[in-house]
């Protein structure tokens, strides 16, 4: 009870005010250890064909060369080079073969109106022979497709159409490998030049 004339005094404890709910803050989250970083590998870049130079310049009008039947004789695969050409820097396949066999051989140079074919007949094999001390003629070719029927012995591939360019290069074709003989059917050949070698062919005659 209060004492006679005195006023009770009533002790309260302020109560707190907040315009809104209390922020929690939020703990930064870490990988346990022992996680490795993710990261990000950058695809790896095409290597550059090595250069190569060959006797003279390739010239800058294109042809191509179909045959039935192209066999390639003691043929060596030297992998993918960038040739100088008249039309600026190209990649290409370089081979080099002993001799090379075209039954129904057609060659096409120039495009369009311009173009010149010119076709042997269909049963004629023309050839094309190594010179000099190696014998051997130099190809540099764009793109080589057919048929694979022969491969010197070895397995035929499973996928025996093929297309064969600087970025597509089969397995099977392995640069330094041993020289053999591969044989296409229905081949289509995209040279960029020519070295070495004595062409023969007969019965070749303009194909309007």
């Amino acid at each position: 009870m209060p004492s006679p004339g005195t006023t009770p005094h009533h002790s309260t404890s302020p109560t707190p005010t907040t315009s809104g709910p209390a922020a929690t803050p939020t703990p930064a989250t870490r990988a346990p250890r022992g996680t490795p970083r993710a990261t990000t590998t950058p695809p790896p870049r095409r290597s550059a064909a090595p250069l190569d130079r060959p006797p003279a310049r390739p010239a800058r009008t294109p042809w191509t060369l179909h045959a039935d039947r192209l066999v390639l004789r003691a043929v060596t695969f030297h992998g993918t080079v960038t040739v100088s050409t008249a039309a600026g820097a190209r990649r290409a396949l370089k081979f080099t073969v002993r001799s090379l066999e075209a039954l129904g051989l057609g060659l096409t140079a120039g495009k369009g109106d311009a173009a010149i074919r010119l076709r042997t007949g269909p049963t004629t094999t023309s050839t094309l022979k190594g010179d000099g001390g190696k014998g051997v003629v130099t190809l540099y070719v764009s793109a080589l497709s057919g048929t694979v029927t022969a491969l010197g012995g070895t397995p035929l591939p499973g996928n025996r159409p093929v297309t064969i360019t600087p970025d597509a290069v089969p397995a099977w074709l392995t640069p330094a490998g041993p020289a053999r003989t591969i044989t296409f059917a229905d081949a289509t050949v995209t040279p960029l030049a020519q070295y070495g070698g004595n062409l023969a062919f007969t019965g070749l005659r303009l194909d309007s």
